[in-house]
């Protein structure tokens, strides 16, 4: 199954998404900033990332500006999960080919059905 790289600082969102898709049977890697999940992302080659926004030492916009400035990672799909509703922030990622957008709080369902698609597997 695919790797996925959860970068988020809320302890409590990267436990209940690690749980949800290694229930899924996805191999699942944790960061607890953007600068620890670029290290990661360098070393893992994940299939997909799962960023959040707000974050200490580097923001998920940056960390994302980041991979798509790698032809290695430039590809790799990214879902952003925050609670930044900010129709600019939004635009931003969009520009930056985000695969997909949740807000906080989140279904984890709904979640893992947005993984399943940007990495065109079966929901």
């Amino acid at each position: 199954m695919p790797k996925i790289l959860v970068v988020d600082d809320e302890p409590d969102v990267v436990k209940l998404v690690e749980f949800r898709m290694q229930k899924e049977g996805f191999e699942v890697l944790t960061a607890g900033d953007g600068r620890t999940g670029l290290g990661i992302l360098e070393t893992e080659k994940p299939d997909l990332i799962i960023l959040d926004i707000m974050m200490p030492l580097m923001d998920g916009m940056e960390v994302l500006r980041q991979i798509r400035a790698h032809r290695a990672s430039a590809r790799v799909p990214v879902i952003m999960l925050t609670a930044k509703t900010a129709s600019v922030t939004v635009d931003e990622a969009r520009q930056l080919w985000v695969s997909d957008y949740v807000m906080k709080p989140f279904d984890p369902e709904k979640l893992v059905a947005k993984v399943k698609k940007a990495l065109k597997l079966p929901a």
